[in-house]
């Protein structure tokens, strides 16, 4: 799915004040005028570093987590369910949700954490560039990551910044 500005904005609104989110976002053209792949990736690559300079990088990587959160929709979730109802452990449901290419095709379960790696970046936003983006933007795949998992488990878990490993609680 691609990066998508106003579940940005709702993802700031709980992070950053008014006056925060009104410097990020004015001085950029509108993200639905850009019409390149590389311009695209562009805006996003500078609305990161703004990002990681006015937040923080800890409150930056919240943000992005909550997007991912935003961002892995219904159909994924009623999909990875209807695996999980097939399934008969965490096992075999990481090995079906593999099977199916749910979250990238690579999770691994190392006793009570899962793994996830990707062979490279989904985002429809950047991925058809080689545009270098803060590694704050990957918080997104935390987020969604976090969410599948919460779904599936029915439990919070507790993801690990930038290593996509999510462990159960």
């Amino acid at each position: 799915m691609p990066f998508n500005p106003t579940r940005f904005v709702r993802s700031l609104e709980t992070h950053a004040s008014q006056a925060e989110i009104d410097c990020l976002m004015q001085e950029r053209p509108a993200y639905d005028s850009l019409t390149t792949p590389v311009q695209l990736a562009r805006w996003i690559a500078i609305l990161m570093d703004d990002l990681n300079a006015r937040l923080g990088v800890e409150r930056a990587q919240a943000v992005m987590e909550d997007c991912g959160q935003q961002c892995i929709g219904h159909s994924p979730l009623l999909r990875a369910q209807q695996i999980q109802r097939q399934a008969a452990d965490l096992d075999d449901l990481l090995e079906r949700l593999n099977q199916a290419h749910i979250g990238g095709g690579q999770l691994q379960r190392e006793g009570d954490t899962i793994h996830a790696a990707y062979p490279r970046c989904y985002c429809g936003s950047v991925s058809k560039t080689r545009q270098p983006i803060s590694a704050t933007y990957c918080q997104c795949s935390c987020g969604w990551f976090k969410r599948l998992f919460e779904t599936l488990l029915e439990k919070p878990v507790r993801e690990y910044a930038l290593q996509f490993a999510v462990r159960a609680i």
